[in-house]
């Protein structure tokens, strides 16, 4: 995977969500900030419901929130202009990747940029670890291995953002352990990972940060949480500081 030579970093200010009006409207975010770094990892933990998705999808730009600020260093944007300017340059997985008809080797297909040769479909189920899938129909793949499918996709694009809701959830040690491995290797890219998971107790190996989401706020952050686990996170802080706004390719 190529090494981006500039990665971002976006700080996300006064996001509001709420769904419904007058005395039946409920508040999902209640002006949460935060903050996001090229070669970083955080994880956003939270009860089922506490908002994660929501968060994810609002930065994923697939859900407009009520209000949003975001700052790029060189630009203050709402949400809209926000949306219009990342691309395909912020990418979100879903818990269960959807998988179109075909077989494994054509769902990576569809990842490939115009520029890229095919021979790039190989590396990717290399990297993967799913050279004996490779004509299998997706369908019919175990959830680990659709995850795989999803974050070899994500190794073709190359994105400088990586949102993933729930990359583990039901998978066993092993699996999970193989996940987080592949994960690290966007995070050496110099991709930004925010992972969403209610179990606090995962990705300690490759994240920076943690973020506890609830009641619509985030409560506590790395001083409250990651005082136990300092020395699974202190390995992998990133100290790279060559940091960037995402570019403007299409506008």
């Amino acid at each position: 995977m190529t090494k981006i030579s500039r990665p971002v970093h976006l700080q996300y200010k006064n996001i509001v969500k709420s769904y419904g009006k007058g005395k039946h409207t409920k508040l999902i975010l209640d002006h949460v900030e935060l903050e996001i770094k090229g070669g970083e990892c955080t994880l956003i933990t939270g009860k089922n419901g506490s908002g994660k998705s929501t968060l994810l999808r609002i930065i994923g730009g697939l859900l407009a929130p009520n209000k949003a600020t975001i700052e790029t260093g060189l630009l203050t944007l709402n949400w809209n202009k926000y949306r219009k300017l990342i691309n395909n340059q912020v990418m979100y997985l879903y818990q269960e990747p959807y998988m179109f008809d075909g077989t494994v080797r054509k769902n990576l297909s569809y990842a490939l940029h115009k520029d890229q040769p095919k021979e790039a479909v190989d590396q990717a189920l290399k990297w993967a670890e799913l050279e004996h899938r490779s004509n299998t129909q997706a369908k019919f793949l175990s959830g680990g291995e659709r995850q795989r499918v999803a974050l070899a996709q994500a190794w073709l694009k190359q994105p400088a953002v990586l949102l993933l809701d729930e990359p583990t959830a039901n998978m066993d040690t092993k699996s999970r352990r193989r996940t987080e491995d592949l994960l690290s290797t966007f995070k050496e890219s110099g991709t930004a990972l925010y992972i969403a998971s209610h179990d606090p107790n995962h990705f300690h190996r490759i994240m920076n940060h943690r973020l506890l989401l609830e009641e619509g706020r985030i409560i506590q952050s790395d001083t409250d949480l990651l005082d136990d686990s300092a020395e699974n996170t202190n390995d992998t802080k990133s100290t790279n500081n060559n940091v960037t706004v995402l570019s403007q390719k299409n506008n």
